[in-house]
């Protein structure tokens, strides 16, 4: 019966695919559009079939145990539906009677609390409120979460596609066609509703900017809180180029000096905030990474990468910056593949340096001075210094840069010079509506 009901419910999300005007864009049919949301299903499965048959046992699952805890969740409605609404809601989800809830969970609690949200709780509560659609089935679960990161990807597309109207055909391929994007965030994973809250974040940004209404305001509000119990740090990473943004819209004389200044501006209040909230930005990130480097060593965990140590100190931070920026963008390299998903990261980093070899023959320097290139560049490094000073697994490293990926792509195209790129745009779109290719 549960069977039935997932075709059931993938017909309607395919008929949502087709009907939503949020998914119109001119010259992108909307067939394509639903054979990239069937690309993200088999994603689904694929990462199903991974975890099943290449981590073992299944108690050291992610996936399995997010769902797992929803499933307990979810029942807490059925026993007390007044701890349900507490832990669902988190108003008083701290009280000491949920524990006995909590305690048969596998990663409601974490071992470590730096005083910011625990992430593990909104895929716990996504899979619980799930559970009410899905008779249990995981794979109604890790359909819509893909469908929540398809819903982002796109909100990605759309937030530059007038931007790059006469490469719209490539920049649909930069969004959606990075491996480790399609993999990593087709499943039940946090990385799904990461993609989700942060796509449909930056498109109502740039849509408040352009034209500011009620809807775009509250669009932010939802995801800024999403985002905040998710993966604070990449909302924090982009936080920087966002002020820049807005300052260069409303006076954009001076434009660079302004994008510098703003960097300037927040990482002096992220080191003064501590005087405030007493939570050192910096000292978080040190703390990070000194319990991620002794939670892999004692569980023995593989692709194991050796990091130099931070010592608390802000300058440590920042002379170790050039080296994690390296880390997350090259590895692992194709000579640091112990299985299918690394090995597939590794050749993914190996056409990531092809292509931005490949780069340099397209590179329109003039393009250099969009504003575009600033703000996708400066999220780029803050957020893989970020994840290469604290990751000390490729594993990890892996997933916690799918975010920058796309915007990755999207900062090529926009270097990249429209006379050279528009001819292989409109090939590709030939290609892709069947039409004969004229020589």
């Amino acid at each position: 019966m549960s069977w039935i009901l997932y075709f059931i419910y993938l017909l309607l999300l395919v008929w949502i695919v087709w009907k939503w005007r949020f998914f119109e864009s001119p010259g992108i049919a909307r067939i394509w559009l639903v054979a990239l949301f069937l690309a993200k299903i088999a994603g689904g499965f694929a990462l199903f079939f991974i975890y099943s048959y290449y981590y073992s046992p299944r108690s050291a699952c992610d996936i399995f145990n997010y769902f797992d805890d929803g499933l307990i969740i979810h029942n807490v409605l059925f026993q007390n539906p007044t701890d349900y609404l507490k832990i669902m809601t988190g108003i008083g989800a701290s009280s000491p009677d949920l524990m006995q809830y909590y305690d048969t969970c596998n990663f409601w609690l974490k071992r470590f609390d730096y005083g910011l949200p625990n992430d593990n709780h909104i895929v716990i509560r996504a899979n619980a409120l799930m559970c009410l659609l899905s008779m249990g089935n995981f794979h109604i679960h890790n359909m819509f979460f893909a469908f929540l990161s398809f819903v982002g990807l796109w909100a990605i597309y759309k937030s530059f596609a007038k931007q790059l109207s006469h490469k719209r055909t490539l920049l649909l391929i930069a969004v959606f066609c990075f491996p480790s994007v399609w993999l990593w965030t087709s499943g039940a994973l946090k990385e799904s509703i990461l993609i989700f809250a942060f796509g449909l974040f930056i498109y109502n940004f740039r849509n408040l900017l352009d034209k500011p209404t009620a809807s775009n305001v509250i669009g932010i509000v939802v995801c800024v809180f999403l985002l905040m119990q998710s993966k604070f740090y990449v909302l924090m990473a982009a936080l920087p180029s966002l002020a820049a943004m807005v300052w260069i819209k409303h006076k954009p004389k001076l434009a660079f000096a302004k994008f510098l200044m703003a960097h300037i501006a927040i990482f002096a209040a992220a080191w003064l905030s501590k005087f405030i909230t007493q939570v050192d930005l910096f000292e978080v990130i040190c703390c990070k990474q000194h319990d991620f480097i002794m939670m892999v060593q004692s569980s023995q965990a593989g692709s194991i990468i050796s990091l130099p140590l931070l010592d608390n100190g802000l300058m440590s931070i920042v002379t170790n910056a050039p080296r994690a920026f390296a880390t997350s963008l090259l590895r692992p390299t194709i000579f640091e593949t112990g299985s299918a998903t690394m090995m597939m990261a590794g050749v993914e980093n190996l056409l990531i340096i092809c292509v931005l070899a490949a780069g340099l023959f397209y590179l329109k320097p003039q393009n250099l001075v969009n504003h575009d290139v600033w703000y996708c560049l400066s999220f780029i490094i803050i957020l893989f210094v970020l994840i290469g000073l604290t990751t000390p697994v490729l594993g990890a490293l892996v997933r916690y840069k799918v975010p920058a990926l796309p915007f990755l792509g999207i900062l090529l195209l926009t270097a990249a010079s429209n006379d050279r790129l528009q001819p292989i745009d409109k090939w590709i779109a030939k290609l892709l509506s069947g039409k004969r290719l004229r020589h």
